[in-house]
């Protein structure tokens, strides 16, 4: 399970460089707050395994 945490928060991160490089100003804010939100869901399921 760690090792899935680990894999979901790198393709955020790839998923975060390439929405950079988007011309489109309110795509990149709304891909931003769902990869936030994705990131305190894994920073919950963390706490819930250790």
């Amino acid at each position: 399970m760690k090792t899935a945490l680990a894999y979901a928060e790198a393709a955020l991160e790839e998923v975060q460089r390439d929405t950079d490089k988007l011309h489109s100003r309110e795509l990149r804010d709304a891909i931003a707050k769902y990869i936030e939100a994705q990131r305190k869901q894994i920073k919950a399921l963390r706490r819930m395994i250790n």
